[in-house]
């Protein structure tokens, strides 16, 4: 019976782990995070592109995550 619930709380915590990386939301707030470190000069531009483009990816494993789930 601990086994169980200790089962159904780590998916509990899986579960909001993933809506939370998956949201798309949060992805474009990153995103324009990133664009405000390069105009402030905190990263480079090949810093910023390599960001991107992970962030970029993130957001359609997004899309495609939701559509999974519906």
């Amino acid at each position: 019976m601990i086994l169980s619930f200790v089962g159904w709380v780590l998916r509990q915590v899986v579960t909001q782990a993933e809506r939370e990386y998956y949201d798309p939301a949060r992805v474009r707030r990153e995103l324009a995070e990133l664009e405000r470190r390069l105009d402030d000069g905190l990263i480079d531009e090949t810093e910023f592109e390599r960001q991107e483009d992970l962030l970029l990816d993130r957001l359609e494993e997004a899309h495609a995550w939701t559509q999974e789930i519906r």
